[in-house]
């Protein structure tokens, strides 16, 4: 007579192999996303940390999508882009899109807010920015939100809103080591909000990995003709040169750069409001027409020069109507351009600029109050 043998698992064995299961396939489902560009089209949570390597997502002309990272890290040493939210056809801009909960090591420009400039945009720009750039406004991307996530070393800028685009959201997020600017809102980009942030230790070092020198030490936060941007609430410490900066672009590279893009507008109407902004190097906590002092001989600007001093060149920053309120922290507020306001803020204020004392042209209507 043959014997049976009935083997009874207690609930908590079947717990641990119904877990081992599902930990395989969730391995199984990370691993096969390394090295993968996915394109989110739906909304989509990964499995529970996962780490992925060499791993791009990209929403291209895609509406009411979220991609929720669950804890997942991306790591890459390429100097490529993590995330990517871009419009390539006007005629379906991307708008209402988010990412939440993950690790970002690595990686070039970490995540990137893009539209498209195609041969015909870049001429048309060229040939009439005033005319041409709302429609690159209308029709770039927008409504984006990045929430809680943490982004380590990047080789490049960890968040970089590229030209035209609007309406970003960076928040409950944390940002080491970026070796460039950490967050960059370019020219004609607007209504952005940078809130509840944490940001250190970067600007210091090129994508190669070399330090930088003097000028080419960057900043937490650049605002290069980008305006009506909410900047609240955020950690900026120990970074290379500075807090946040605001600057009009000379138009650098006009006659050098192929894929030229006119640089029209002004860091205006920005307000940046009870930050703490904290032992970042030699630059200003916060500065207001960051180059309007500096020599750009060399960088083959677009615009008329205002002052030229034997070889040197010196060119306008009408970047005004920004208010920098309730700052705390150390360091120097600087400002070189006209029409801002300055109040309760525990960082000296410094209203002056040489290059327009030098022309005899006052700095004007900036209202500083302790």
């Amino acid at each position: 007579m043959r014997k049976v043998y009935i083997l009874l698992l207690s609930p908590l064995l079947w717990a641990d192999l119904s877990w081992a299961r599902d930990n395989l396939q969730a391995n199984s489902a990370c691993a096969a996303l390394n090295g993968q560009t996915v394109q989110v089209k739906a909304n989509m949570v990964l499995p529970a940390a996962c780490t992925l390597r060499d791993t791009r997502f990209v929403f291209e002309n895609v509406q009411n999508v979220s991609l929720d990272l669950n804890g997942s890290t991306l790591v890459s040493d390429k100097l490529m882009d993590a995330i990517r939210f871009t419009t390539t056809d006007p005629q379906r801009p991307s708008r209402n899109l988010s990412v939440k909960n993950g690790r970002i090591k690595g990686y070039g420009t970490a995540l990137y807010v893009h539209r498209h400039l195609s041969p015909s945009d870049l001429q048309n720009l060229v040939r009439n920015p005033q005319g041409y750039y709302p429609y690159i406004q209308q029709t770039a991307t927008r409504n984006v939100t990045i929430d809680n996530l943490q982004f380590l070393n990047p080789r490049g800028t960890a968040v970089y809103v590229w030209v035209g685009n609007s309406k970003v959201t960076l928040k409950n997020s944390k940002i080491t080591a970026a070796q460039g600017p950490a967050v960059y809102l370019d020219t004609g980009s607007f209504a952005n909000v940078i809130v509840d942030n944490v940001i250190t230790h970067s600007g210091f070092l090129d994508p190669q990995g070399k330090p930088k020198q003097g000028r080419g030490l960057r900043e937490a936060i650049a605002i290069d003709g980008s305006y009506n941007n909410r900047i609240a609430r955020n950690t900026l410490t120990a970074n290379a040169r500075g807090g946040v900066h605001l600057y009009a672009n000379c138009g650098e590279k006009v006659h050098s750069d192929p894929n030229y893009v006119p640089r029209i507008f002004e860091a205006k109407g920005n307000l940046i409001r009870n930050n703490r902004i904290q032992n970042n190097g030699a630059g200003g906590a916060v500065e207001i027409g960051k180059r309007v002092d500096w020599n750009l001989e060399d960088w083959d600007c677009a615009k008329p020069v205002y002052a030229s001093f034997l070889t040197f060149k010196y060119y306008w920053d009408n970047s005004g109507h920004n208010r920098v309120e309730a700052n705390r922290g150390n360091g120097v507020i600087n400002v070189r351009t006209d029409n801002n306001t300055l109040v309760a803020n525990a960082q000296t204020v410094e209203v002056d600029s040489l290059v327009r004392r030098l022309k005899g042209d006052d700095l004007v209507n900036n209202k500083v109050s302790p």
